[in-house]
């Protein structure tokens, strides 16, 4: 080869090197997609039943499961009375739930879907305090009516005095998340509302103290799995008046959240 079809080789080669990196920049730049980019691109595809926060909610749970934003095509609020066939939901209120359907173009450029079902999303920005759809929430009452002036455990809603090994029986697991005390203090000190487990005190419940007399509360919670019980344990409330305060009236609320 001469040296004038050497020249005409290395700048057809250069050519195609620089189009080969012009590429590369473009694939690049769109698998990193800016924030502001992905937020405007779920925008257009969304219809107008579908708020800004839906979208955005919806969209982060689409590239959750593998679907890159620009493959988006629309977004839309599913209907509860006219549902899809690909959606079979039984036994719940519209009112507590939202479903959103994805309309995508999938790798072999064939149009998918993808279903979201959720709380509606105005009204998680509006509830603080969500309990995991499997989870259950379960009170016991314990209290005692009339004048108290010593420690004692408190009777259960049927009446009964609780002890170290009686209470009420949990048939199944689950957790203590929370308590409440409601009581007159007859005069000035302090008083502890105690849960025990198995006659056993767990570290978890309520401390009332007055300088003044009244009725007098407090309430407690903490996260699920901190205070927690199994199917065939016996729980219990104890009021431990060290002081001997006169006391009256005791209303006690235990919270259980159970799977």
């Amino acid at each position: 080869m001469n040296k004038k079809g050497k020249t005409k080789l290395f700048a057809i080669l250069g050519i195609c090197v620089i189009a080969i990196l012009i590429a590369s920049v473009f694939i690049s730049a769109e698998d990193t997609l800016s924030d502001s980019t992905i937020q405007q691109i779920a925008d257009e595809k969304k219809d107008s039943s579908v708020s800004e926060d839906v979208s955005s909610y919806v969209q982060d749970f689409a590239e959750q499961n593998g679907v890159n934003p620009s493959e988006i095509n629309s977004i839309s609020k599913i209907d509860f009375d006219s549902l899809p066939k690909e959606v079979n939901i039984e036994n719940v209120e519209d009112t507590n739930l939202a479903i959103y359907q994805i309309d995508y173009n999938n790798s072999d450029s064939k149009e998918s879907k993808l279903f979201v079902v959720t709380y509606a999303v105005e009204k998680l920005n509006s509830q603080g305090d969500l309990i995991v759809a499997q989870d259950k929430r379960e009170f016991l009452n314990f209290g005692i009516s009339g004048n108290v002036d010593s420690s004692r455990f408190l009777n259960t809603a049927t009446g009964v005095e609780g002890s170290f090994e009686n209470g009420y029986v949990m048939m199944r697991g689950g957790s203590i998340t929370g308590i409440s005390t409601s009581l007159d203090m007859l005069n000035v000190g302090e008083v502890e509302i105690a849960i025990y487990k198995n006659g056993n005190r767990v570290q978890f419940g309520n401390t009332l103290i007055s300088d003044s007399a009244g009725t007098k509360k407090d309430y407690d919670t903490q996260s699920k799995g901190t205070v927690s019980f199994e199917a065939g344990d016996t729980i219990s409330a104890y009021v431990l008046n060290s002081g001997n305060i006169p006391l009256k009236d005791i209303i006690t609320l235990i919270e259980l959240t159970t799977d």
